[in-house]
């Protein structure tokens, strides 16, 4: 014969939070892109912007700015911030395509990685570049193109 304690089911805990204070599911183990702007070489602004997004989103961008740096190999330490590197470097590398990926897998920290392809592909500094937007701009015309449509188009450019 069984005991009545034997035969009970533990009731599952009430979840102490909220609905809408959730606890948020990160991508830590994830394999599924975190963008849909995969890095071609020509959508740099759209490709970092995206990707910033989801690396803030997960607490994680000291590594790509530089905040968290490398601990002493010896240390404690050391061994959690090398895993999170690594993560926020397959995140980078997994949101190019893999010709652009190749390019930049053999770098050494996330912060490499971003800096690299800022320092390659941005357009911020690259004054020829702006003069052609100005101008794509200056001749943009809506023409048969709804508000909405010619509204995105120029953003695109801007």
């Amino acid at each position: 014969m069984t005991s009545e304690s034997e035969m009970s089911v533990a009731e599952p805990a009430p979840n102490p939070l909220p609905s809408n204070l959730q606890p948020i599911i990160t991508y830590e183990n994830s394999l599924l892109p975190i963008t849909d702007h995969k890095f071609n070489g020509s959508n740099y602004n759209q490709w970092s912007h995206s990707v910033m997004i989801f690396i803030c989103r997960n607490g994680k961008e000291d590594y790509i700015i530089g905040t968290t740096i490398p601990p002493d190999e010896s240390g404690a330490r050391y061994r959690t911030w090398k895993a999170e590197n690594h993560m926020v470097m397959s995140w980078l590398l997994n949101s190019m395509t893999n010709e652009m990926g190749e390019n930049f897998m053999y770098y050494q920290t996330a912060k490499e990685i971003w800096d690299a392809t800022r320092e390659t592909y941005s357009n911020k500094d690259n004054m020829s570049v702006v003069f052609e937007i100005k101008g794509v701009l200056h001749d943009q015309r809506r023409g048969e193109m709804t508000v909405i449509d010619y509204f995105n188009a120029l953003i695109r450019y801007w």
